[in-house]
């Protein structure tokens, strides 16, 4: 818990903390080293942490040891609470409640990951090629005119510009297009409302559309 109220209060706080964080791990790392063939990984961090605040809320064990092999208290405390080795396993990662359904889901999907602690008898390394980049995007082509695309020869976005450039000059309301094409004026409306946004089409008024000027010219010579 942080205790200081401003910025450079709470700074030094965290060099402190991470300052005996390391110079725990210091001497956890020291003390597995005092003890051949012994593991850095049994090390109890929780019996060193103890030692430590023994040692500054007691004041014990401040004079520096005769011994110059001496790990001193932290380290003689890990020694002493040395941690069993790890065995090389794993195991599945399950969710803890025993309502869940989620244990019945995995089993129904038959995951790869079992059920039960396995040992690891080998590990085998697979190095994969990575794919080929991907092609660059194609340049517009010198004759392509900037704007809006056209649509697609049997759109329904086309049907609505075949129908605007039947009648140049004049704008029409979604329900006027719904009937021209049978289908049901909320779903036409939405659409006339994106290609509106988009530029394909120009609102003249409270619900009703047309084709902006170059491009109702475009596609009234362009029809058949």
């Amino acid at each position: 818990m942080l205790r200081s109220r401003d910025r450079a209060g709470a700074e030094q706080e965290l060099w402190a903390l991470l300052a005996v964080y390391q110079a725990l791990r210091m001497a956890m790392t020291a003390a597995t080293g005092s003890v051949p063939g012994t593991d850095p990984d049994r090390a109890g961090f929780t019996a060193a942490l103890e030692a430590a605040r023994e040692q500054v809320i007691t004041a014990r064990g401040i004079e520096a040891p005769a011994d110059p092999d001496d790990t001193g208290r932290i380290g003689r405390a890990v020694v002493a609470g040395l941690l069993p080795a790890r065995r090389p396993r794993y195991s599945a990662r399950k969710v803890k409640c025993s309502t869940s359904r989620y244990h019945v889901r995995d089993q129904d999907r038959g995951q790869d990951r079992p059920c039960q602690s396995v040992t690891i008898t080998r590990v085998q390394i697979t190095i994969r090629v990575p794919p080929p980049d991907r092609p660059a995007a194609r340049p517009r082509r010198a004759n392509q005119p900037p704007g809006p695309r056209p649509p697609c020869p049997g759109s329904r976005r086309d049907q609505v510009t075949r129908i605007m450039a039947s009648q140049p000059g004049q704008d029409w309301s979604g329900g006027e297009l719904a009937s021209r094409l049978g289908v049901k004026p909320p779903n036409l409306l939405t659409q006339l409302a994106e290609w509106t946004r988009l530029g394909f089409l120009s609102k003249t008024g409270r619900g009703r559309y047309a084709l902006p000027g170059p491009a109702g010219a475009a596609t009234d010579g362009a029809g058949p």
